[in-house]
């Protein structure tokens, strides 16, 4: 995970309404571990997992043998006097922070992400998950103000884009591509790049288009028409998009209301 901002890990829907009990599965140096540390430890699995453990009789020993290493582990961390060190009361610091930015993304955006949701994002923009795809070429700049300067110079009559991207372009691949990025579809880069890259005709030239990398401009090459995917083909994929769009809204909300100073 980059480190460059708060990685906001987000856990939307994540429901640990079960039946536990207190059941003794082993004792490790006269620690018992129980039933509710085997339903902790499986609640954040996918359901399919999470019913094999509760159902196959080897699964379930392999996690309660994994819940006996784990104890050995903690128990020799104690015996080491590891939680009295900085480097674990930093990295119980940074878990306090990600438990809480999960609880409250839980807590705001949770209810929001139903079937019906995650349906009706998925029909205001089925073209987001065709197959179709785009060659394209991009010269990076550093700044909006280049990126004219570039945009206006290649697309003067007769300027080769791919020599002025091998001389001008940030990209540290540029000397090795000439700035060909080749085939791709619309999940592959940046959402701007993409988005930029999509809304142009075979040909033409944009931009400047901003991303965290800088300031690009866009040739677009080649298209390959594809076909609309099916709700059911992408599902999952849909799913995050939502998720990820309502964090975005939700921070966004959160920045607005703030006194933020860089």
């Amino acid at each position: 995970m980059k480190q460059t901002q708060l990685v906001l890990l987000v856990v939307l829907g994540l429901g640990f309404g079960m039946d536990a009990y207190s059941a003794n599965l082993a004792t490790v140096n006269g620690k018992m571990i129980t039933d509710v540390d085997f339903q902790n430890l499986i609640a954040g699995l996918p359901l399919q997992q999470r019913e094999l453990a509760k159902k196959d009789q080897n699964v379930r020993k392999k996690i309660i043998s994994d819940l006996i290493d784990q104890e050995l582990m903690i128990q020799e961390a104690s015996a080491e006097k590891i939680e009295s060190t900085k480097e674990y009361q930093d990295a119980l610091n940074l878990m306090r922070k990600q438990a809480l930015v999960n609880a409250v993304v839980a807590k705001k955006l949770g209810s929001k992400v139903t079937p019906q949701s995650v349906k009706e994002f998925y029909n205001s923009r089925k073209n987001a998950y065709s197959t179709d795809q785009i060659h394209a070429q991009h010269i990076l700049l550093a700044t909006e103000k280049e990126a004219e300067d570039v945009l206006n110079e290649v697309r003067k009559p007769g300027v080769d884009f791919q020599k002025v991207a091998e001389s001008r372009s940030k990209d540290p691949t540029a000397k090795n591509t000439r700035g060909d990025v080749g085939f791709f579809s619309r999940n592959m880069f940046d959402q701007a790049f993409t988005d930029a890259a999509f809304r142009t005709s075979v040909g033409e030239i944009t931009g400047p288009v901003k991303t965290a990398f800088g300031f690009h401009v866009i040739k677009v090459v080649d298209r390959k028409v594809g076909k609309v995917q099916e709700f059911a083909e992408v599902e999952q994929e849909v799913r995050a998009d939502f998720q990820k769009e309502l964090l975005q809204k939700f921070v966004m909300g959160l920045r607005k209301k703030a006194k933020i100073k860089e």
